[in-house]
Order: C-alpha cells, then structure tokens, then sequence
C-alpha cells in the first residue's frame, strides 16, 4: 500500500495534510517539560538517583486517568538516566513463556553497554486469561528479583483481581488527571508555535471537554487546526466525549452496532486507547459472535487490523492507526452475517 497517497483518505475535502500525529511531534523532550502531576516526577526522579547510586528501589506501579503520562513519564526517566528501555505492552504476547523468556532476562544484570535497564510492563490490567495466560504470576515473580529499575502502569488497580499481586509488590504512585487550565495553557503555546490562528476561550472549552486527558486533547486540537482556526463553533463539532462509559457496554455497542457511524460513536466514547481496545475487542468476538461463520469472519478481520498495528510499529507511521481502528471495529462488528439483538 502507498502510505503517502493514502494516508488522508479521511480528511475533509481542503483540510490540510496530516505528517506526524501531535502526541509525537509534541512529546517531551525532557522532565521539565512533563505536564501535571509535579510532585511525582520529583519523586520518581529520587527513585532513580537511588538505583544510579546501587540502592535496589521497590518496582513502581504507576496508576490513573488514561491520558494523565503514565508511560511517558517512564519513558522521560529512561532518557533522563541514560537507561536502555526494555518494553511489554498491551500489544505483546504475555504468557508466561514470552514474560519469563524476553522480560526475565531483560530484568538479569545490565545491558551490552553496561547500562542499567529500565523494565517498562505497560497496560498490566489488561492482562486477559486466554492470550495472557499464566502472565500475572510471571510478571510477578520477575519484579521481586529483578536487579534494573522496574515500572508498571495501569488505569485500574482496585477492580481487576489480578492487580491484586502487584499491589502489594510494588510501590503504588496515582496519577491525577491534568488541570483543564495547565491542558489550555501548553495548548495555547503549541498553537502560537505552529503559527494556528484559535481563539483562548474556545481553547479552554476544549481543554474542559477532554476531561484531564491531555494526549486526547492534543489529537482534537490537531483536528481542528487541520481546517482552519480554532473557534468555539469548530470546538462544539467535535462534541463532548463521554469518557466514563463502562467498557462492557462500549464493547456491547461495538459489536452489535449496525451502522459504521454508530459503530464509530461507541469507540469515540470509550475511556481506552487503541491497543487495550483491540485486546477487549479479542476476547469478546468469541463470546458474541456463536452463530455460523460470524466468528472467523470476524477474527479475519481483527488480522488484517494487527497486520497494520505491525506496521506502525516497524515504520512509525502513524497514519495507518485510522485503518487498524476501523478493521478492529466497524470491519469486526459488520462482518457479521447473523443478527444478534441490535445495539447493546
């Protein structure tokens, strides 16, 4: 596929081109520019002085609101330390074979280098039975003997059973959601530096809406620079995302959704990112899709949406993201050929 001919096939017609999504071309280059959340960075900064100096710290499990920079203020503490990053996401295979294999000997001694090792298991509650079996129990066993700096995250730690084990192996830290008014602020002076024409209440309105998650913010307000100035009538278009929606019913709309501009609604609502999704997404066709070839018609479908997940990850282009979230959900939900009770 021509990436470049295609990678704005969704855009309005005059709308301007899209080169790199705003979370990345906007990342922080360092600590001191990490927004929200002061007081931790302060103390994860001593957490790792106590590592440099040969103290083994407890493993740190990062906790909150989607959005609040969770991982990437691990990731800023890697660069900060001049760690070698060693990562299992949500989008990885977490048995307990690949944890004990690919993360139990990232966790053993320091790299080629002699570099210390930051062990980053991100996403840990939405470690699921049948991809991820026997995967808790392995990751846990990992973090009390690994001789690197280990950092976890989660957006829920207190409903998921699972999180049980690691709640008591690792030293808790909540992040809070951001402040609407430091999300406005950085957003201001990222428009100003873009030479984008907006107007500061209608920033603010945005900043308000995207409820303390600042990635989301960014991605709406790159949206709307895309086609023209940022009023509060291009603010209203968006609409406010209810963030709070509970994933079973989200996963219930998309599934059963008979139409691709309900199906989009749904997962505009849904309180996840992408690679959580596509694990929900996963491990509910089986169970609602039971009828004919519903189900690997389907999972066909899911395939060829991992296929593009791969190829973000190997290109970093994130211009196919808009391609493995509609096969993931629209192309999932409409290839099946059974009825099985409308929206749920």
């Amino acid at each position: 596929m021509n990436s470049t001919k295609n990678e704005n096939l969704f855009l309005p017609s005059g709308a301007k081109k899209i080169s790199l999504l705003w979370p990345d071309k906007f990342f922080p280059k360092d600590l001191s520019e990490f927004l929200g959340n002061g007081d931790i960075v302060e103390s994860v900064r001593k957490w790792g002085e106590q590592w440099g100096e040969g103290k083994q710290g407890k493993p740190l499990l990062f906790f909150g609101a989607t959005g609040s920079g969770k991982t990437c203020l691990a990731l800023l503490l890697a660069e900060y330390f001049d760690w070698q990053l060693f990562e299992m996401n949500a989008s990885d295979t977490r048995t307990k074979d690949a944890v004990e294999r690919v993360a139990g000997a990232a966790a053993q001694g320091s790299s080629f280098s002699g570099k210390k090792r930051l062990i980053l298991l991100d996403e840990v509650d939405g470690l699921h039975g049948n991809s991820d079996r026997g995967g808790v129990a392995a990751i846990n066993k990992i973090i009390k003997a690994s001789k690197n700096p280990v950092i976890l995250t989660a957006n829920d730690v207190y409903g998921n059973q699972k999180m049980t084990a690691f709640r008591s192996s690792c030293q808790m830290i909540q992040f809070r959601k951001i402040n609407y008014l430091s999300i406005a602020k950085r957003l201001r002076e990222l428009l100003e530096q873009e030479k984008i024409d907006f107007d500061a209440e209608a920033v603010k309105e945005l900043a308000q809406n995207c409820a303390g998650d600042f990635r989301s913010a960014l991605l709406d307000v790159q949206t709307l620079s895309l086609l023209g100035k940022i009023d509060m009538a291009a603010v209203k278009s968006l609409g406010y995302r209810e963030r709070q929606q509970d994933v079973f019913k989200t996963m219930g709309k998309i599934l059963k959704g008979t139409s691709v501009k309900e199906i989009r609604a749904a997962r505009f609502k849904a309180d996840i990112d992408s690679r959580m999704l596509f694990n929900w997404i996963e491990e509910n066709i089986p169970r609602h899709f039971t009828k004919g070839n519903d189900n690997a018609n389907a999972f066909e479908r899911l395939s060829k949406a991992d296929i593009f997940n791969g190829r973000i990850m190997r290109r970093q282009h994130y211009g196919f993201l808009r391609y493995s979230s509609e096969l993931m959900t629209c192309g999932v939900a409409l290839s099946r050929e059974n009825d099985y009770g409308g929206c749920g």
